[in-house]
């Protein structure tokens, strides 16, 4: 079993989360949380920077760690980093690279968040819980 490193970001801008909009093989769409695989000679911070550019466009500042989840999935333990992140400049399209699968970028309000499609699951009350200024847990386990 191999273990994976994902460095996410959580970036807020007044009451709204930006999220990566996905559409799954069968055309449904989704949302997760910016960011990916770190490499093997990379920094987390460098990790989450590159991603975050790659899939929205933004440059980003990360302030703090949030919360760290893991899992298992496919023979990989996959350990997910999540960052609040400001937001420093603005959009440059130049840098996009989108995943697989990503269909672009999309601001979800907070206030609806648990109403949402975003992935995982359990991240909607997490990110609502942390706005509302509650205190969670900094490591969320094995999530759905």
């Amino acid at each position: 079993m191999t273990i994976r490193n994902s460095i996410k970001a959580i970036i807020i801008d007044k009451t709204r989360l930006l999220t990566v909009k996905m559409r799954s093989d069968d055309g449904k769409e989704y949302y997760t949380l910016p960011g990916g695989k770190q490499r093997p000679d990379e920094l987390m911070i460098d990790a989450l920077k590159r991603e975050v550019q790659e899939e929205t466009g933004y440059t980003v500042e990360p302030k703090s760690l949030l919360f760290i989840r893991e899992g298992f999935n496919n023979g990989t333990h996959r350990i997910e980093f999540m960052f609040i992140c400001d937001i420093i400049s603005d959009i440059d399209e130049t840098k996009l690279s989108y995943d697989s699968n990503q269909i672009g970028t999309k601001w979800l309000n907070i206030d609806n968040i648990r109403h949402e499609e975003l992935y995982p699951v359990d991240m909607r009350n997490i990110i609502k819980q942390y706005f509302l200024g509650k205190n969670n847990a900094i490591y969320l386990g094995e999530m759905e």
